[in-house]
């Protein structure tokens, strides 16, 4: 069968994991458990999918960088005792689990650490449809490309036949920096207006829709 795409690159918070909310809420806790003045929602979705200590060094802006890794390791250990809440948006395990019986290749690409994306997985049913995870303990961070070019090398997969999903503006930039397609999903953590000056296939509005647009254009 020719198909447009033959693998498919997943971003995962916001996209597969329903955690956006989950993350926010902690990092804005973490701030104030060091009576440090907390970002503001915006700026917490700004900052999600690249690497957790520069996010932390962006969200701390002019305050005192010394306060970064006490923050920063408040807030490691605020998820972690949180970590057994991992869920995915409706929709999502059926649809891989679909994708994976099509002989779509699949993979992940996330600006969380190793450990993180290993715990999260660890929790699904999803884990041995995915070929290849990165994180940013493997790679540069987004919306550097080496996430979806290693993952295209690993698998041997060709650009124009690889697509991204990702729910942010680093998620997109990445794709285009790596030059291939991408898929905007809204309901994480940036919205249609935000996404679109990467000039995405397609919005999604909810998990559903993604696999919708495989079966129908992909």
């Amino acid at each position: 069968m020719n198909r447009r795409f033959e693998l498919i690159i997943f971003d995962w918070d916001g996209t597969l994991s329903d955690s956006v909310g989950l993350i926010t809420d902690l990092m804005i806790q973490s701030f104030v458990l060091h009576n440090v003045t907390p970002p503001s929602r915006r700026e917490v979705a700004d900052i999600l999918g690249i690497k957790l200590s520069e996010a932390f060094k962006i969200l701390l802006k002019e305050k005192n960088q010394n306060n970064s890794e006490l923050i920063l390791n408040s807030y490691i250990d605020l998820y972690n005792y949180n970590s057994n809440k991992v869920k995915l948006f409706d929709g999502i395990e059926y649809g891989i689990k679909e994708l994976h019986r099509c002989n779509y290749k699949l993979a992940i690409a996330t600006g969380g650490g190793r450990n993180y994306l290993d715990s999260c997985l660890a929790q699904t049913s999803i884990k041995d449809k995915v070929s290849v995870t990165k994180t940013s303990d493997d790679c540069f961070s987004k919306p550097h490309p080496q996430m979806c070019k290693e993952i295209m090398d690993e698998l041997f997969i060709e650009p124009e036949k690889t697509l991204v999903i990702g729910d942010s503006i680093h998620d997109l930039q990445m794709a285009k920096n790596a030059g291939v397609a991408s898929l905007a999903v809204t309901y994480g953590a940036h919205d249609q207006d935000a996404l679109s000056i990467f000039n995405p296939l397609g919005y999604m509005g909810d998990a559903n829709m993604i696999f919708d647009w495989i079966r129908r254009h992909g």
